[in-house]
């Protein structure tokens, strides 16, 4: 079955957020007048990253400051809260911090007015709004910059129109807690904390931006290295998301890694249910210095004909860049009850079987409801290990998100009625029983298909 947009989580995250930031255009040139860009203090980021994303920055009308942080309450709790002050919007707070400084402008009540033009531009939000101090400047004949410290909390900004942005005094945004885990290429262990915004489009970008960073900041950006990623999060009334992918590659495994930690956040924030409250995330991060990939190069099995709950032994054979060959040999029952006829029997990677579903399902699934999302999510397969899949080809059908194979031909005429359309999503296969093998240390691609003939 074709889950749709959810199997391709590589690209899926980097297509969403290129395509996102693409309506904002690109800048103009220097001589020309362009909006004013809202400082954005960056501490605990890595600066190759933070050069990386500073088109998109731009383009958000941002631009990026290294230093600031969080400052001691302290040494700024007499500093008033006057039209003159300095706030700050809070993107990321913790080991690492992001957060775009501007001016306070009004306060009417328990409303402020800051900036005077435009944070991001996206209308009705909620992000945290904190104090802040101006610890230095920047001088330039070009265009002058302040390193600025977020102090103690304000409260929430609601609007973000052209004008500038609007606050209401102690209100709480939603902030999301990220533990990332970073076991580097040299054994050692590297722990951050710290909470992002919630945001359908600013959460999944900075957990891609944060993640990038981390790894970066401790391993090779260029020469060959593969990673293991990681993903659980914890969705209020609903089921542990968990999402795992390896990647091996020349030069891009830490942007594919950080792209692939956001792809469950990106899914889930993006789904279009309601309600939908992301209550942690945690990724963990295994580092290697080194390509490991192999290939699936070809597999043998003991038997050719074999009576129901009868095992099959069937050898694979994987083939790693510098052409040594590992095999290994795995038991595969035939399940009891199954009807006599051929049986196919396909061992591959994770993403060989799903692009071999894509290709042979017509029908795209799309969740009618959270818990199926959730389901799907945590039901994408791993490249990192091989699947074995029992099956047939035969007739049945995707009835409410729910695949149903093997449906009795009354049944399947019903649904198939020209009375009704869109209910109903034709499928051509029976999977009887499909088996993970166990998880191993290389990024693995290919398939093959035996075939064993199941005896009354």
């Amino acid at each position: 079955m074709n889950f749709g947009r959810l199997p391709n989580a590589s690209f899926a995250v980097s297509d969403y957020f290129l395509n996102s930031t693409q309506y904002l255009g690109t800048l103009p040139d220097q001589g020309q007048l362009r909006p004013i860009l809202t400082p954005l203090s960056l501490a605990g980021l890595s600066p190759v990253v933070v050069e990386e994303f500073m088109p998109y920055l731009h383009r958000m009308g941002m631009t990026p400051v290294l230093g600031g942080g969080a400052a001691s309450t302290d040494v700024w709790q007499d500093a008033p809260l006057q039209p003159g002050s300095t706030v700050a919007v809070q993107l990321v707070r913790g080991d690492m911090d992001v957060s775009a400084s501007g001016t306070l402008t009004y306060i009417s009540g328990d409303k402020l007015y800051a900036f005077g033009h435009p944070f991001m531009s996206v209308g009705n939000t909620s992000l945290p709004l904190s104090q802040a101090a101006v610890v230095g400047v920047i001088p330039s004949l070009m265009s002058s910059q302040k390193l600025s410290a977020t102090t103690q909390s304000v409260g929430v900004i609601q609007q973000d129109r052209s004008t500038g942005i609007m606050g209401v005094k102690g209100g709480k945004a939603g902030l999301i807690p990220v533990n990332l885990t970073l076991k580097t290429s040299r054994n050692e262990e590297r722990q951050f904390r710290y909470e992002v915004v919630a945001d359908s489009f600013l959460t999944p970008f900075l957990v891609t931006f944060t993640v990038h960073s981390s790894i970066t900041a401790s391993e090779r950006t260029l020469g060959g290295q593969t990673l293991l990623m990681k993903c659980r999060i914890t969705v209020k009334g609903q089921p542990e998301v968990n999402f795992e992918n390896a990647i091996s590659d020349i030069a891009s495994s830490p942007a594919i890694a950080a792209i692939n930690a956001a792809a469950p956040v990106h899914f889930l924030l993006n789904s279009g249910f309601e309600n939908v409250e992301l209550e942690e995330i945690d990724v963990r991060i295994d580092a290697a210095e080194e390509m490991r990939e192999a290939a699936l190069d070809k597999v043998w099995q003991d038997k050719l004909e074999v009576r129901p709950g009868e095992e099959v032994g069937v050898t694979v054979f994987l083939r790693k860049e510098n052409g040594e060959v590992e095999s290994e040999r795995y038991p595969v029952k035939i399940p009891e009850g199954i009807p006599p006829g051929d049986l196919k029997i396909m061992i591959g990677d994770g993403l060989s079987l799903i692009q071999a579903d894509a290709q042979q399902e017509s029908a795209e699934f799309i969740p009618q409801n959270l818990r199926q999302l959730v389901r799907a999510i945590n039901n994408i397969k791993k490249n990192d290990r091989l699947y074995v899949r029992l099956f047939r080809e035969q007739q049945g059908a995707v009835i409410g998100g729910e695949g149903l194979p093997g449906l009795p031909p009354s049944i399947m005429a019903l649904y198939s009625s020209q009375k009704t359309t869109g209910d109903t999503l034709p499928i051509n296969r029976v999977v009887f029983v499909e088996h993970e093998l166990p998880a191993t240390d290389y990024v693995l691609t290919g398939q093959k298909v035996i075939q064993v003939k199941v005896k009354g």
